[in-house]
């Protein structure tokens, strides 16, 4: 894989997103590209609107690459194909839907070296993004998520379609959205509720369109959405007759309890370091990183600690 990165140093001359409000309809999301480097503003914009978006903050060649190396595996695993559902492979995705269904791909999506623990969290401008707004104490889970939505046609009850927020017994964990290529709205491009960061319900229901109040976008290659996790959110319906394919990146405080599924592997190692401690972008967990069970029959629930981040109500 290419390892070079596009440079964000010199994004003094993109326009002030509110400065564009004008021209922007009232379904996009507020672009703080020109925020980049300004960790007070990005904070700001969490606890504002619970939610930062980045046009082109990562090198679109690199992101549209993994997209492509993904979606082969999936091939690979006996999933449909990334091009409209005509093969024979597809008719029996057609006729067997939950045959193919994300959970069952996501260990062979996750095994490929530029999805499973690939470089983007470590070397990438979304390093840099994600310390501006955690600090240095800040780290990415090492489990990665490969989000893969279905034409509706096909299968159209899937779980990312229903509005959720991420939050657990971390408090202040934060959801990395990419897009590994363009991703229309009609392909199911995710959607947020700003504002819904400040309050811990939530009204869980299908997302069969844009609700008054949601932003999205037309994504492309090298967005960057990032959201807390009490931020509402869901997929949009994918309309189209082609998968609609994601990865997503957790962060939270290493000061804070983390959930053991999202570090530790089954053979009990930290998830990746098999394959990615000999690269020189590999970062190990902290040592002093406390674990915790927060799923399965022996799991607890440890009490969050305030946020750092949001103010809400229960």
């Amino acid at each position: 894989m290419d390892c070079s990165w596009q440079s964000l140093k010199t994004i003094t001359d993109v326009g002030d997103a509110e400065g564009m409000n004008q021209a922007t309809p009232s379904t996009e999301f507020r672009d703080s590209r020109n925020r980049f480097g300004d960790s007070q503003a990005l904070r700001e914009r969490v606890a504002t609107d619970g939610y930062v978006f980045m046009r082109a903050l990562l090198d679109p060649m690199m992101v549209r690459s993994v997209g492509r190396t993904g979606l082969a595996h999936l091939q690979t695993a006996g999933g449909p194909s990334r091009k409209p559902i005509r093969s024979r492979r597809d008719r029996d995705f057609r006729s067997e839907p939950r045959r193919f269904a994300p959970s069952g791909n996501r260990d062979t999506v996750r095994s490929s070296p530029t999805l499973a623990s690939n470089m983007i969290p470590f070397v990438s401008p979304l390093a840099d993004l994600m310390t501006q707004i955690l600090g240095p104490e800040g780290f990415c889970y090492p489990l990665k998520i490969p989000r893969i939505v279905y034409p509706a046609t096909l299968v159209p009850h899937q779980p990312g379609n229903y509005v959720h927020m991420d939050y657990g017994s971390v408090q202040d964990m934060f959801t990395c959205w990419v897009p590994v290529g363009d991703i229309p709205r009609t392909l199911g491009g995710l959607a947020v509720n700003p504002g819904s960061q400040q309050t811990t319900r939530v009204h869980h229901r299908s997302l069969d369109q844009l609700p008054s109040g949601w932003l999205t976008a037309d994504y492309q290659a090298g967005d960057v959405l990032v959201f807390h996790c009490l931020t509402a959110h869901a997929a949009l319906p994918n309309l189209e007759n082609r998968l609609r394919f994601s990865a997503e990146y957790r962060w939270q405080l290493a000061d804070q309890p983390a959930p053991r599924r999202m570090v530790i592997g089954p053979q009990g190692h930290e998830l990746g370091s098999r394959m990615f401690s000999h690269t020189p972008w590999w970062h190990p967990v902290s040592r002093g990183l406390t674990l915790f069970d927060d799923g399965g029959p022996q799991a607890r629930t440890l009490p969050a600690p305030p946020s750092r981040f949001v103010e809400f109500t229960t």
